[in-house]
């Protein structure tokens, strides 16, 4: 849900992994001392620091601070294309470091198992978090089956319209009947050919081919295995689906975030965009004129984009204190104040399900659109993060991505990227 986390995501990445390469074992490292965090009304008292690169991060802190007055939080933000070299080297030497620190899922893996992070299962998180959606848990658990770090929101995401254009091209604008149409990828294929001949080559249905990339990016098995290269067979049938998508102008050839597609978003060239949750700034709403005007409908596979995780550093003199900010974002307080103020999806299932009937945002109108989003990313399988994962993706994205371009076949692709990886990635057993 973060709108600099792209930027931010690669940078950094050789910088991190040689100087985290040495800091596994979490489970040995140091807790650090633990100041009282109650005075002598049982009330909550001290002060916070904690680092960021995201802006809504102080409005967690005004609210922790409003239930709690004898608490200050002192949130620092840093750009996030310098956040990782900052943050890292705070960690390493030992100065100047928050109490509690923000991970991206670009680069959580990275971290996640390092001496850096504060066992928060041996601190009572496991039972916080049980109702919540399962991918969400899973990324800020370590490999030692230990919570490391906590979000307080999922990231699902679906197709999203211009009422309007979906039912100049598709006949209806209502999300049940349009996530109906599309719940394949062969039924996607068809109707694209179709609204390309209808609107004489000037629509597409989807924005871009790589669309499915990013929808079964997570939903496949795991890129390192037992410290072993392993590429899921059905990488080869997504990689196939691209292939025709493009080739039968399905797609506007769109690249995600990118100036063109965001223009598609609001102006109707693309009849259905694959958007995360989070992402309602790209939507044009000045003085409200977007408001009431797109649907979301559900993908073929379930899918999620982003996320933020929080971490106690494992050597804050503000352990105590720290969990209690930690349980607060992790409850149903503070996550149904942040949906009903950003729109951002709750972690908690609980929540969810809570607002399944009445929740309402202002772009979607009268639309539950809480439904679609919580029926596809509860089935989202969960895996925890290790430190190849998001740079071995990446490399996948471009090299398919140029292969789609160039209609290449699958072979020759999986050969590039097995070279790239092997690369970057000598450590890696490659068959």
């Amino acid at each position: 849900m973060k709108r600099n986390k792209l930027i931010g995501m690669l940078l950094s990445a050789i910088l991190l992994t040689g100087l985290l390469a040495g800091c596994s074992g979490g489970s040995e490292a140091s807790q650090g001392g633990s100041s009282p965090a109650k005075n002598e009304n049982g009330e909550l008292q001290g002060k916070l620091v904690i680092w960021t690169f995201f802006d809504q991060v102080q409005d967690m802190a005004d609210q922790f601070e409003a239930k709690h007055p004898g608490v200050t939080v002192e949130v620092k933000m840093f750009p996030g294309d310098q956040y990782q070299t900052k943050l890292l080297t705070a960690l390493q030497t030992g100065k100047d470091t928050p109490d509690i620190f923000d991970l991206e899922r670009g680069y959580i893996g990275k971290f996640i198992d390092s001496k850096f992070t504060t066992d928060l299962s041996a601190m009572g998180i496991d039972e916080l978090v049980k109702d919540n959606i399962p991918y969400v848990t899973e990324l800020g658990r370590g490999v030692d089956g230990k919570i490391r770090a906590v979000s307080d929101h999922s990231s699902p995401g679906g197709f999203w319209y211009l009422r309007e254009t979906a039912q100049e091209y598709l006949g209806t604008d209502d999300p049940d009947e349009i996530s109906g149409m599309v719940d394949s990828w062969d039924k996607i294929i068809q109707l694209g050919k179709q609204v390309y001949e209808a609107s004489g080559g000037k629509v597409h249905l989807i924005a871009n081919a790589g669309d499915v990339f990013d929808i079964a990016a997570y939903n496949l098995e795991p890129w390192v295995k037992d410290n072993k290269l392993n590429v899921d067979p059905q990488w080869q049938e997504y990689y196939e689906i691209q292939k025709e998508i493009r080739q039968n102008n399905v797609d506007a050839k769109l690249p995600f975030m990118s100036a063109g597609w965001g223009n598609a978003l609001n102006d109707g060239s693309v009849v259905l965009t694959s958007m995360p949750a989070w992402a309602g700034f790209m939507v044009d709403n000045k003085d409200g004129k977007a408001e009431g005007k797109y649907g979301v409908a559900k993908t073929p596979l379930g899918f999620y984009s982003g996320g933020t995780y929080r971490s106690i550093y494992s050597k804050s003199e503000n352990q105590e204190l720290s969990f209690e900010f930690i349980k607060y974002i992790a409850g149903p307080e503070w996550q149904q104040h942040n949906l009903e103020k950003t729109g951002n999806m709750p972690a908690s299932g609980k929540v969810y399900e809570d607002n399944l009937e009445q929740f309402k945002s202002p772009l979607f109108g009268d639309q539950n659109i809480l439904a679609p989003y919580y029926e596809t990313v509860k089935q989202m399988p969960g895996h925890t993060a290790d430190k190849y994962g998001e740079e071995i993706l990446s490399k996948w994205r471009k090299v398919a991505g140029e292969g789609v371009t160039n209609n290449r076949s699958y072979d020759e692709v999986l050969a590039d990227f097995i070279k790239e990886v092997k690369n970057s990635f000598p450590e890696l057993q490659i068959d």
